[in-house]
């Protein structure tokens, strides 16, 4: 009897433990990964084409923004560190009211450790400062520095730190954006992260290839709107005031929509319920085009909307092409990922470019010379489902022939890839 007892228990509870890893699973399924929502496909209830009133219409409807004038000045394209830096730690010198900065990565290093040396001098002097970190990406932050910040009179804050049980539902869901504004009058915004690897020409082994944005007026207000979305769920403090809102910056609301020279913003922050925005903006980018699609990208991953409607842009004409990375990645499983994509996607005759010389981290999407994309999202999984990202929609002819001759610059420094030169298998990659 003891012996039929005992097997009986020791039956149940394999049983109980099986139940239990599977209701993990499932768990872990349901709250880390986009797998359990529904996949629809992306479409428009008519023909979109790119600057058209309707385009404009269904992209205001996609950001929940207005399409709003550019300043005067546009957006000023930096090119890596050698650019941006520079621009950067002179603007945060000239600092008189205020200073916000939020990044992914936050690693120690010359160039953190420049800017936050010109930063503490300025909250020394009364300047109000708050930086945001993302919990995972500045796990090795200067911990030193951001000390000697918060005895200046600096507020610094962890979003969803990785270690705390409060978040640990959500520790996969990362905040992802670049924005930092200077007396709510001067933004910054694109790839580019906190740390040595972005310093330099973007031509340098071990370097990174990257673009950043600056902007002022409204285009700089909605980086502080976003930055002060993030800094109040983080810390509770809503930011106000003329030192983070200059009253001299008016709003402008157009009762007709603005059709040249103008920009909207997104703020994407997927949750279980409405995770579309980014997919939908990219993919309606797409489909409005014409003529051409040039995209830059460091992890070329697209859904299945967007990647069929990039295949039938390439089949009816338009000229797609793709600048990805080539022997410099930081993943080697992620560019195996990318490339099972190549097969399907050249033999609809989209063009694809791996860039030879380092890292490439640009994030850019143009079409017909008059549309552009910019900001912190990759063209995959994270970025569409769960990362919160910041992008720049451009209606500017202006803007996109700047973007586009950086995009054929550095189209000169890849390899264009060709049915069955490539491997797939990140082991012999």
């Amino acid at each position: 009897m003891w012996t039929t007892l005992w097997k009986e228990y020791h039956n149940l509870t394999i049983a109980l433990i099986i139940v239990g890893l599977l209701t993990i699973i499932l768990i872990f399924i349901a709250w880390f990964t986009p797998w359990s929502e529904r996949q629809v496909e992306t479409r428009s209830t008519e023909p979109l084409t790119l600057g058209t009133p309707a385009f404009l219409t269904a992209v205001e409807s996609i950001t929940g923004s207005p399409m709003l004038p550019l300043p005067p000045e546009g957006i000023t394209i930096l090119n890596n560190g050698d650019e941006f830096i520079p621009d950067l730690l002179k603007e945060i010198r000239s600092a008189q009211h205020s200073i916000t900065i939020t990044n992914y990565i936050f690693k120690d290093g010359e160039l953190i450790n420049s800017m936050l040396d010109a930063v503490i001098e300025r909250a020394e002097s009364g300047v109000e400062v708050r930086i945001l970190m993302d919990g995972k990406g500045s796990l090795a932050r200067p911990r030193k520095k951001l000390d000697e910040l918060e005895k200046a009179g600096g507020k610094v804050e962890t979003f969803r730190p990785v270690w705390s049980w409060r978040t640990i539902l959500r520790g996969n869901k990362r905040t992802h954006v670049r924005a930092t504004v200077i007396d709510g009058r001067i933004g910054y915004t694109g790839g580019a992260a906190l740390e040595d690897g972005w310093l330099g020409d973007g031509l340098t082994k071990g370097k990174w290839r990257d673009i950043m944005f600056k902007v002022d007026g409204l285009a700089a207000r909605s980086l502080q709107n976003l930055f002060n979305n993030l800094w109040r769920e983080t810390s509770g403090e809503i930011l106000s005031g003329a030192d983070f809102y200059p009253e001299d910056i008016t709003e402008i609301h157009a009762s007709l929509p603005c059709k040249d020279n103008c920009y909207t913003s997104l703020l994407h922050a997927p949750t279980p319920d409405l995770e579309k925005s980014l997919s939908q903006l990219l993919w309606l980018s797409a489909e409005g085009a014409t003529d051409h699609i040039y995209l830059e990208t460091p992890y070329l991953l697209p859904d299945k909307n967007m990647l069929k409607a990039l295949m039938t842009k390439a089949k009816s004409g338009v000229d797609v092409e793709i600048i990805v990375p080539g022997p410099y990645i930081d993943s080697k499983i992620v560019q195996a990922a990318s490339r099972s994509y190549y097969n399907e996607a050249l033999s609809a005759g989209i063009r694809i470019y791996e860039y030879e010389p380092a890292h490439i981290h640009s994030k850019i999407f143009t079409a017909d010379g008059q549309w552009s994309l910019v900001g912190s999202a990759n063209l995959d999984n994270r970025s569409s489902t769960l990362n919160i990202e910041n992008v720049l929609a451009v209606e500017s002819a202006t803007f996109a022939d700047d973007l586009e001759e950086q995009f054929l610059i550095d189209k000169t420094h890849t390899t264009e890839i060709k049915p069955g030169s490539f491997q797939t298998n990140f082991l012999t990659l």
